[in-house]
C-alpha cells in the first residue's frame, strides 16, 4: 500500500508548511503510463523540462509486456501543464519488431534542438545471449525534435562511430544527458553510456562536439558497472553515479572526469551511497535563493527486491546525505528527474500497488522537503 498521508494540494501550493511535510508523502500527482493501456507494459523512464516549454516524460512501450526483448518501442507523453494532464501517446520510435529501448534525451541548448538517443537489438534476441555473443550487438540510434517534442526525425545510425566492433550489449542512459559549455573548447552534448565487452559490463560516454552531427566515444569509466546517469560539477568536471553489477560490491560506483568525459578516475571523499541492485538517479539542482548553492538529490530503491523508492539530499556535494523521504512505499524501481517551476523537483518513478510495473507515476516534491526527513539506516549487502 501507499503511504496512508498524501498531501491533496493544488499544483500552485503544492506542500504544506516545513513541520507537516516531515510526515507526509509526496504528491501522487499523475499517471503518464499505465500498463494495458496502449502497451502491455511501460518501463524505464526519462524526463525533460524547461522553462516556458512542455514537460516529457518518454518510456519503453513494450508490446508483449515482456523483459529487455521483443518488440518494444520508444513513446512519450507531453505535458502542457507541468504535469497535471498529459497529451495522446506518441510513438517516436517503432522500428519494426525489433527491440528500441534506453532512452536517453538532452537538450542542445545553443539551437534548441532536443536529442533522444536509444539502443536497438533484434526483438528475438536476449540479453545475455548479445553479452555473450551468440545474437548480434545492440546498435545505437538517434533522433531529434526541434518542436519541443511535437514531431520527431527518423531515427539514424550512430553505430559506426558510438561503439566498437566487439562490444555486445549496449545501453544510453537511460534517462538524461549535458549539455557543457565549452569556453575555449566546443559545446558539447554528452550522453552517459554502457557496454559489455568480453562479458564485462563497463560504462562509457557518448559525445558530440559539433551540435550532434556526428558522435564519438569518450572514456571508460569502470569494470562492473551500468545504468549512468551524470552530473556536472564545474565547466571541466563531470561526476558519474553508476550502478554496480551484482556481486560486485553493495554501493554505487562514482566515479570523476575532469576533461568533459575524455577519462575517468574514481572519486574521492564522496559518501557511499548503496546499491540495490536496479538503476539509480542522481540530479543536481540549484538550491533556491543560495548564492550559487546547489543540492545533490539522489533516487534509488530501499531495498534489493525493489521496493520503497527513497530520495536522498545531500547539502555539501555528496559528502553525506542526511536527509531522506519516501516516494512510494509498495514495488518500485527506476527513476529520473528534472528540475521544473518554482523549485520543485519532479520524478517519474516505475511502480505498483501489487507489482513494480504496473505503472510509471509522475511525482513533484520540494528539495525542503526532503530536508525535513531523516534518511534511513542502510546497510549495504556484502560482496559475494
Amino acid at each position: 500500500m501507499r503511504l496512508p498521508l498524501l498531501l491533496l494540494l493544488t499544483a500552485s501550493v503544492f506542500f504544506a508548511p516545513r513541520a507537516a511535510c516531515a510526515q507526509a508523502q509526496a504528491l501522487h500527482y499523475s499517471v503518464p503510463f499505465k500498463s494495458g493501456e496502449g502497451y502491455a507494459r511501460y518501463r524505464i523512464p526519462a524526463i525533460w523540462w524547461m522553462p516556458k516549454k512542455p514537460l516529457l516524460a518518454f518510456a519503453e512501450g513494450r508490446v508483449a509486456g515482456r523483459g529487455l526483448s521483443g518488440d518494444i518501442d520508444i513513446v512519450l507523453r507531453r505535458s502542457l501543464d507541468l504535469g497535471q494532464t498529459w497529451q495522446p501517446l506518441q510513438v517516436v520510435a517503432n522500428l519494426h519488431a525489433d527491440t528500441c529501448g534506453n532512452p536517453c534525451v538532452v537538450l542542445d541548448e545553443a539551437s534548441g534542438r532536443l536529442w533522444l538517443a536509444f539502443t536497438r537489438s533484434r526483438g528475438q534476441d536476449v540479453e545475455n545471449d548479445i553479452v555473450s555473443g551468440k545474437a548480434p550487438g545492440t546498435t545505437v540510434w538517434i533522433t531529434h525534435s526541434d518542436d519541443d517534442g511535437a514531431t520527431w526525425a527518423t531515427p539514424r545510425d550512430l553505430s559506426a562511430t558510438a561503439r566498437k566492433p566487439s562490444w555486445g550489449w549496449y545501453g544510453t542512459g537511460p534517462g538524461a544527458g549535458l549539455y557543457l559549455r565549452g569556453g575555449s573548447k566546443p559545446d558539447r552534448l554528452l550522453l552517459p553510456s554502457y557496454h559489455s565487452d568480453g562479458g564485462t559490463y563497463r560504462t562509457h560516454s557518448l559525445y558530440s562536439d559539433d551540435h550532434g552531427a556526428t558522435w564519438q566515444l569518450g572514456g571508460s569509466a569502470a569494470d562492473n558497472t551500468s545504468e549512468p546517469q551524470v552530473i556536472e560539477l564545474d565547466s571541466h568536471t563531470l561526476l558519474m553515479n553508476a550502478r554496480t553489477i551484482a556481486g560486485f560490491g553493495g554501493s554505487r560506483t562514482q566515479v570523476i572526469s575532469r576533461d568533459r568525459g575524455d577519462t575517468w578516475q574514481p572519486a574521492e571523499g564522496l559518501a557511499p551511497l548503496v546499491e540495490n541492485q536496479c538503476q539509480g538517479c542522481i540530479y543536481r539542482c540549484f538550491r533556491s535563493g543560495s548564492n550559487g548553492q546547489f543540492d545533490w538529490i539522489f533516487t534509488h530503491p530501499i531495498t534489493p527486491g525493489r521496493v520503497g523508492v527513497h530520495a536522498w539530499i545531500s547539502e555539501d556535494a555528496g559528502r553525506s546525505w542526511p536527509h531522506a523521504q519516501l516516494l512510494w512505499s509498495g514495488p518500485s524501481a527506476y527513476t529520473a528527474m528534472v528540475r521544473m517551476q518554482g523549485g520543485l523537483v519532479g520524478v517519474l518513478i516505475e511502480c505498483g500497488e501489487k507489482q513494480t510495473y504496473e505503472q510509471i507515476v509522475f511525482m513533484k516534491f520540494s528539495p525542503e522537503w526532503l530536508k525535513a526527513g531523516k534518511a534511513p539506516e542502510m546497510r549495504p549487502p556484502p560482496a559475494k
